[in-house]
């Protein structure tokens, strides 16, 4: 062992005049310690619930979709193996979007009717996931989730409905279903713009369908507006024939979609492609704004940490003087006296941001694992419980970042150490 690194460690923790500077150090640990955690659990927090809302929306949306501006996309079946065939994309299916009005009970409300292939559309989006049997009711278990999801799904398709002699069944948003005052079981009134002759002139198109289940995101703009109903039927109500209003695609890595995107635009140039991150750059964008900023404010609690790591080698370069003349008049360096208190702001660093990142996890399982903070139901998306996504970048990021910041200030009371003259101590003694 060096003699540096053995001083180091008999100054740090075995003060034996001055019991504050000890702990003065433990309070420095337990500053960085803090601080790596706030760091550690807020961007975990704001990582979870940015991978939710992203979720949400893709649960209504695919990844990219490729579209016509008149809704006159037809003879797709051609593109959509094309599209199938790149290696990043997981699923394709039709779909067309339509405005309509809907009438409950009470009052009637605008809607964004989506029609969607009830076989094909949980290979293209998250539906699946935010599919309820009741508004704002439980979140259901993995296994009922999927029970519930598989029979909706059924229920949608029109064929089976035809089959079986059932009425057309609709989908609702969770807020949309609240303001028609309807639940599973009622009727809708399905109000188009398309116009059909009668003795008296021409009047609207109608068309009665049952709610047959809920759809809750989460998210407030989709959930009071989007209604799912089987895109062969909107075809028969809107006299589109065979054609839809785009292709849905859904891709491995959400994250890529404008990259691939723009390689799935050079497969057909008729159509228009867009991607759910450009359709939601705004909203995401201040996220990431915010995540910045929340960590360079709570970068500041280790920043304050460090200052009284500066303060306690201060402290302890006092009190040390004269052991430090003694060294020098042996024939200690500089850099020898330098690396005593470099070797403690070093372990000081090193001590409270493992014991920090450490903490921090523990906390990030206990928040992923049990109900701590309880949020009602349709409030937050993807569920009651505070979303939390460990990602180790950020780890890493705040691990080298809080290093970083303690190494530095140390060097100031370490260069003051290494240039004391060992004269001026010893000259009373």
């Amino acid at each position: 062992m060096r003699y540096e690194t053995f001083i180091g460690k008999r100054y740090l923790f075995s003060p034996r005049r001055d019991r504050s500077i000890s702990v003065i150090t433990w309070i420095s640990i337990a500053g960085v310690a803090l601080g790596v955690v706030a760091l550690i659990v807020s961007t975990s927090v704001m990582n979870g619930f940015r991978t939710n809302l992203r979720n949400a929306v893709t649960g209504s949306l695919p990844h990219i979709t490729m579209y016509d501006w008149d809704d006159g996309m037809k003879n797709y079946s051609a593109l959509q193996k094309s599209l199938a065939e790149h290696p990043e994309v997981k699923g394709v299916a039709p779909y067309i979007f339509k405005q309509a009005l809907l009438t409950g009970k009470k009052q009637p409300k605008g809607a964004l009717l989506r029609g969607i292939d009830p076989q094909q559309e949980a290979n293209v989006t998250r539906i699946a996931s935010y599919l309820r049997d009741e508004v704002y009711g439980f979140v259901p278990t993995e296994e009922k989730q999927k029970f519930i999801s598989t029979s909706l799904l059924q229920r949608l398709s029109h064929p089976e409905s035809r089959k079986k002699h059932l009425k057309d069944g609709i989908i609702l948003g969770a807020k949309l279903a609240r303001q028609l005052e309807t639940a599973v079981g009622d009727f809708v009134k399905l109000v188009t713009s398309e116009q059909r002759m009668t003795p008296i002139g021409d009047v609207p198109r109608i068309k009665k369908l049952e709610v047959i289940g809920i759809f809750e995101s989460g998210i407030s703009g989709y959930d009071e507006v989007l209604a799912f109903i089987d895109y062969r039927l909107l075809q028969k109500i809107y006299r589109m024939n065979d054609q839809v209003s785009g292709l849905g695609v859904r891709i491995a890595d959400p994250e890529n979609a404008p990259q691939v995107a723009g390689e799935l635009a050079e497969l057909s140039t008729e159509y228009i492609v867009g991607n759910w991150a450009d359709e939601n750059k705004s909203i995401f964008q201040v996220m990431k704004l915010e995540k910045i900023g929340l960590f360079l404010i709570l970068t500041l609690i280790i920043v304050v940490a460090a200052f009284n790591i500066v303060s306690s080698l201060i402290m302890l370069v006092l009190e040390k003087s004269r052991e430090i003349a003694i060294l020098k008049a042996l024939g200690a360096k500089d850099s020898g006296v330098r690396r005593i208190f470099f070797f403690q702001g070093l372990v000081i660093g090193s001590l409270g941001t493992v014991s920090g990142v450490s903490l921090g996890l523990i906390i990030c399982w206990v928040l992923m694992t049990f109900d701590v903070i309880s949020i009602p139901p349709g409030v937050y998306p993807g569920g009651n419980r505070i979303p939390v996504l460990i990602d180790w970048l950020d780890v890493l990021i705040t691990m080298v970042s809080s290093f970083l910041i303690c190494v530095v200030v140390t060097i100031y009371p370490s260069t003051k150490a290494s240039r004391l003259n060992p004269v001026d101590p010893l000259r009373y003694e």
